[in-house]
């Protein structure tokens, strides 16, 4: 066993014993902070290639927003591309982009959320290839605005951990009309999160009974 598989498992372990067994009362709060790691698959000219990223949001009733952070998980490699004035080369593309998303919730019980996210982000998409020397040489650079639309869904393992699973599509606006036509396409993810926002309530309420029952 790896040592992250056997810290997460030491941390589900630790914050279900320390909060498993409270029955404080905790008043609702106006804003649920979350946060997310989220592995998303996407095709890049038919070929199925990973993304890897974060965000970090907050939740009100049923409408919630978020801001994320994503990147490809390993440049996407074509062997042998006939780029103009150069020739065959092994071509690499890498694409990273920031967005900002909005949800609106459509069911929100205490197990489950399924809900509609819509974003738009901005990114570079750069591409590089490898010359006679075997050395990377950057080739172009292009500003982009990914648009996605999905529908979701999260379960909540325990009131603090949640799993979850989307896919929907997404629309890349570029001025390389190339760029638009290689990067729009279905996209899937997985996710796994904190409920942010209860972890840090419940531990200043245990600080402050401890402080209490010390006093």
């Amino acid at each position: 066993m790896t040592v992250r598989p056997v810290v997460l498992v030491v941390s589900i372990g630790w914050f279900g014993f320390l909060f498993g067994q409270d029955t404080i009362p905790l008043p609702k709060a106006a804003f649920r902070i979350f946060f997310n790691f989220d592995f998303r698959s996407t095709f890049v000219n038919a070929d199925p290639v990973r993304f890897y990223g974060f965000r970090l949001g907050a939740q009100r009733n049923l409408d919630m927003i978020s801001i994320g952070f994503y990147g490809l998980g390993d440049p996407y490699v074509q062997p042998s591309v006939d780029l103009a004035g150069i020739g065959k080369r092994e071509l690499r593309t890498d694409f990273d982009y920031t967005a900002l998303t909005y949800e609106r919730l459509l069911i929100n019980s205490k197990r489950w959320q399924v809900g509609v996210p819509v974003s738009i982000g901005l990114g570079n998409y750069r591409k590089s290839y490898l010359n006679e020397e075997q050395k990377l040489v950057p080739y172009s650079t292009n500003e982009l605005v990914p648009l996605e639309a999905s529908l979701h869904a999260d379960y909540n393992l325990f009131w603090w951990i949640f799993i979850g699973v989307g896919g929907g599509y997404r629309h890349v606006l570029a001025a390389d009309l190339d760029a638009t036509k290689t990067l729009s396409d279905w996209t899937y993810y997985g996710k796994v999160g904190l409920r942010l926002g209860e972890v840090v309530k419940r531990v200043r309420t245990k600080i402050k009974k401890n402080g209490a029952q010390g006093s």
